[in-house]
């Protein structure tokens, strides 16, 4: 699953970022999006187009589920996995925790750049006008949760979950998660903010770090509710809510609290519910067998 996942992504990503390198484009989510309103107008050069649709569809994860479940499973595999996908029935108090919990850690972590590291609230310019706010979370939706969420928390948590406590398989998919994500990060930082290179070392350690802290918050989640359409939701929400509240100012204080938040979280829930389950039921699993 890993090697599909990984190679895949990396195989149109990387090309893509070295395209987007030689033509001086910038690339994230924010650009992303920007890119698909020039494509719809019919305002992006040749350049622009190939390294964007190269980088679009690297969408490794989820692919590399349906691959393995066809093969492994067959159609029962497969619709087991797009009926979770379509799990939206599920206790009101998850939506509010999913849609709650990214604005309160993004919150905390802007009053500790003011309190802290010297933020004037004044300085903040988005990197998106706020009238892009629900078109980028729809785009997040798609692009970022639908891309990645039926493959992280739909196939490899459970199927991880089967012989790993809980705790244990977010950690080894949270590193996978975070170098999954390392070309663009590498990107990012070299090339948009130009840091030293070796400043790059810490920032990718911290990455890693972070991620397998929010990590096991989702695995928290989506332990208690079986839901990939609820991680879909989160991971895309996730992801709006620190580009317009985490990004723009670019401070460290802000930048550290927000990657180290999430490992509060996770204590609270390893304490609460124990590593074993991370929930107040039995963790869900996936044994895979030969498709007939």
């Amino acid at each position: 699953y890993f090697t599909i996942a990984f190679g895949l992504t990396w195989l149109l990503q990387i090309p893509a970022l070295l395209l987007a390198y030689a033509n001086d484009q910038p690339i994230g989510n924010e650009d992303n999006l920007r890119y698909l309103f020039d494509l719809v107008r019919g305002r992006l050069t040749t350049g622009e187009l190939t390294s964007y649709l190269l980088f679009l569809l690297g969408a490794g994860p989820v692919i590399a589920a349906v691959v393995v479940l066809g093969a492994t499973q067959g159609r029962e595999g497969i619709r087991d996995l797009l009926r979770r996908m379509t799990n939206w029935r599920i206790p009101a108090r998850w939506y509010v925790i999913a849609f709650a919990l990214p604005l309160g850690l993004a919150g905390v972590s802007l009053l500790a750049g003011v309190v802290v590291g010297g933020v004037d609230l004044r300085s903040y310019d988005p990197l998106l006008p706020a009238s892009y706010a629900i078109p980028f979370f729809i785009y997040l939706l798609l692009v970022t949760g639908l891309y990645e969420e039926p493959g992280w928390r739909g196939f490899a948590l459970p199927y991880l979950q089967r012989d790993n406590t809980a705790i244990k398989a977010s950690w080894i998919l949270g590193i996978a998660w975070a170098v999954w994500h390392f070309p663009i990060l590498i990107y990012y930082n070299l090339v948009v903010t130009e840091v030293a290179p070796p400043v790059l070392i810490p920032i990718l350690a911290g990455a890693v770090m972070g991620t397998v802290g929010w990590t096991i918050v989702n695995t928290w989640i989506y332990n208690s509710t079986e839901s990939i359409f609820l991680m879909i939701v989160l991971h895309g929400w996730y992801n709006t809510v620190t580009s317009y509240v985490v990004l723009p100012f670019e401070n460290m204080v802000i930048s550290t609290v927000s990657a180290v938040l999430p490992w509060g979280v996770a204590i609270a829930v390893s304490r609460k519910y124990g590593d074993e389950q991370l929930t107040e039921g039995k963790r869900p699993t996936l044994r895979l067998e030969a498709a007939t």
